[in-house]
């Protein structure tokens, strides 16, 4: 079902780019490859860009990069107001936007319940391949380790 699922959206996509035109295409896929190169490689990795995580009561708030991309382009959207040209800042936004929808399985949660105990919590992880050092630590780690 992902196969179909991507097929349908590149369709799409390029049907988009031809109606807007060569320069949002090229910004859009430019901003792709960034927002891609910048972000963790699989869910719960870190990447270079660290994410936003808030802790509010027993709840942890985790503020993905496409969701602020969301809310900043839809201020930007109702002020009327943009950095860019219109046509690069929309397709910047959707890029981002899309790959953090369409690359990750946890894009949607965005309130998690926190652990009772920090400690057994889990971190999230550099997108740093196989250093012992940077993976994630777990309880099961721990105790064994010790």
């Amino acid at each position: 079902m992902r196969g179909g699922r991507k097929k349908i959206v590149l369709i799409s996509l390029v049907a988009v780019f031809m109606f807007l035109g060569v320069f949002c295409y090229k910004t859009w896929l430019i901003a792709f490859v960034i927002t891609r190169c910048l972000s963790g490689r699989t869910d719960g990795k870190q990447g270079i860009v660290r994410s936003i995580v808030l802790p509010w009561r027993s709840y942890r708030i985790h503020l993905h990069h496409w969701f602020l991309a969301l809310i900043l382009g839809c201020a930007f959207a109702i002020n009327g107001f943009y950095i860019l040209p219109p046509e690069v800042f929309y397709a910047s936004v959707s890029a981002i936007v899309f790959q953090g929808i369409f690359c990750y399985g946890d894009w949607y949660r965005i309130i998690a319940k926190r652990s009772v105990l920090p400690a057994f919590e889990p971190h999230m992880s550099l997108a740093a391949g196989d250093d012992p050092e940077l993976r994630l630590v777990t309880p099961r780690a721990i105790v064994e380790n010790s």
